[in-house]
């Protein structure tokens, strides 16, 4: 029950890691809905696990059945909340960063306990694993905490698609290997676990953060061609207005002289040169507007 513990909290503190990266995408009641049923999944893996080792033991192969799954469980709950793109690659760098907190956990048991059962050394692989998670969690926070402050990326395809699986494919060829019977493995083995994704997550952030920026300078190279093109929508438009204001200016000139003619004749009593006028304007508006 000890080791199943252990476990479940382990795998919860890794499913912490990665909920920093989506957290602030999600409403406060969200978070606190998907951290109940976290905890109730968490719950009810120590009586699955501790069932599992009853029935066939401690041991290697036992133990990484476990361990080894652990994440899906809490990444098909995260799907109800979160995007399955956006999801995929959480869990791709975290992995990549658990599989290194194992390694380094197995190497110092090895280093200072040596001499123990396959079952002993389990166990304190296990404890190892949940104190160097507490040694580094502030690395871990500040890291996943930006993780997708470049999310949008992800959206392009195909190159967002291709982006968000790569963690994965680079740490499969070490899961892939550690998925057998064997608890120790060879020092190259153990060592490749550790400088290959450490690596990986360094670079792989900076290729993130350049292709960021690289498609912020192609939005900014695209509103400024948008700008550009209002600008001399809005230059055309102006032209336009002020052709028609001087037109409107002449008009007005031309209203206020016609209007004098009339009332010039009006007060002469010329009534029908005033009618007359009034028809030869009449006509040459006609004409005007044909």
């Amino acid at each position: 029950m000890i080791l199943s513990a252990i476990i479940a909290l382990s795998q919860l503190i890794d499913t912490y890691i990665r909920w920093l990266a989506f957290r602030d995408r999600l409403q406060p009641e969200q978070n606190n809905k998907l951290w109940c049923e976290y905890v109730l999944w968490a719950i009810a893996s120590i009586f699955f696990y501790d069932f599992l080792f009853g029935m066939v033991g401690i041991n290697a192969a036992s133990y990484k059945s476990v361990v080894m799954p652990g994440w899906l469980p809490y990444f098909l709950i995260s799907l109800n909340y979160s995007r399955l793109i956006h999801q995929i690659f959480i869990l791709g760098m975290e992995i990549i960063m658990s599989l290194i907190q194992h390694t380094l956990s197995m190497i110092l048991v090895l280093e200072n306990f040596a001499g123990k059962s396959i079952s002993e050394l389990i166990i304190l692989e296990a404890v190892s694993y949940l104190l160097l998670f507490l040694i580094f969690i502030p690395l871990s926070r500040k890291y996943f905490m930006n993780l997708l402050s470049s999310g949008e990326i992800f959206e392009l395809r195909p190159i967002g698609l291709y982006l968000a699986i790569f963690p994965l494919v680079i740490v499969s060829g070490h899961l892939i290997r550690l998925a057998d019977g064997v608890l120790i493995h060879s020092w190259e083995e153990r060592l490749s676990r550790i400088y290959l994704p450490l690596l990986f997550l360094f670079f792989y952030r900076y290729i993130l953060d350049s292709t960021k920026k690289y498609l912020e300078k192609r939005w900014l190279k695209r509103n400024k061609t948008r700008l550009e093109e209002q600008l001399k929508t809005l230059i055309k438009y102006n032209d336009i207005m002020e052709e028609n204001y001087q037109q409107i200016t002449v008009m007005r000139h031309d209203l206020r002289h016609n209007y004098s003619i009339i009332l010039s004749l009006l007060e002469d009593n010329d009534a029908e040169a005033a009618l007359k006028h009034i028809k030869r304007q009449k006509k040459l508006l006609e004409l005007e507007n044909k």
